[in-house]
């Protein structure tokens, strides 16, 4: 699925192809089609393969923190037509899959925040440290202020390791593992296959996954989360 960008402001939120965000809030996810042109998306290609090689990882956390045209790109007006007014980026991650790492990702939601410091807080927990920064799982309440937006800088067919998702079970609230695999395979899966320009735009809340690519080439993801500017409790702050 995916729809071209006609953009019409109304309540703060941008609607492509009106009504598109009314379609979001029921399936949880909304692929938009050619937002970055060749041009940029090349440059961005550069920028991250330098990025991965410094740090010899095939995740590089806080990826907009490293470098100045991915926070460029994270708080541009592409990025921004399609968030709230008052949503603030929180974390940003660049995921380079290749032929040599070519891993997949089991069924999940993604659960976690990452914040400036841990401070103990009724409805905050488990924690854990990624890259030297607090991670914690919040309340649903928070999970359920954040917007996903990943940008694809290569084409990223069902045979790339395309992300899959479960359509709608972001209404479900926060599953455990049992409840997870309850809900897959059930017929309401959707491979959100992308092609380089592209943004997927979902909600934490999503059951997604993605497999190894049988036809492996690179897939370099620029992940971005954003929040309510208001939606952490009051003692944490946002890393």
């Amino acid at each position: 699925m995916g729809w071209r960008l006609e953009l019409v402001i109304e309540g703060g939120f941008c609607l492509v192809g009106g009504g598109v965000m009314e379609g979001f809030k029921v399936d949880g996810f909304a692929v938009f089609t050619k937002v970055l042109e060749a041009h940029e998306i090349e440059r961005l290609r550069r920028e991250c393969d330098g990025l991965a090689e410094r740090e010899g990882k095939v995740c590089v956390r806080r990826v907009a923190e490293k470098s100045e045209l991915v926070m460029g790109l994270a708080h541009a007006e592409k990025m921004r037509q399609f968030l709230p007014a008052d949503y603030l980026l929180v974390r940003s991650i660049l995921f380079d899959k290749t032929a040599d790492s070519n891993w997949p990702v089991l069924w999940h939601q993604d659960l976690t925040i990452m914040v400036r410091e841990r401070v103990a807080l009724a409805g905050y927990g488990p924690w854990s440290q990624k890259a030297g920064a607090e991670h914690v799982q919040p309340p649903v309440e928070v999970l359920q202020q954040m917007l996903t937006l990943r940008v694809h800088l290569d084409p990223t067919p069902a045979e790339n390791g395309a992300l899959r998702v479960i359509q709608g079970s972001h209404r479900l609230g926060k599953l455990d593992p049992g409840e997870v695999a309850g809900h897959v395979g059930r017929g309401d899966e959707v491979v959100c296959a992308c092609d380089a320009g592209d943004v997927l735009m979902m909600s934490p809340l999503l059951l997604h996954a993605s497999a190894r690519s049988s036809e492996v080439g690179r897939r370099r993801v620029l992940h971005f989360e954003y929040a309510h500017r208001d939606a952490l409790d009051e003692a944490l702050e946002w890393a």
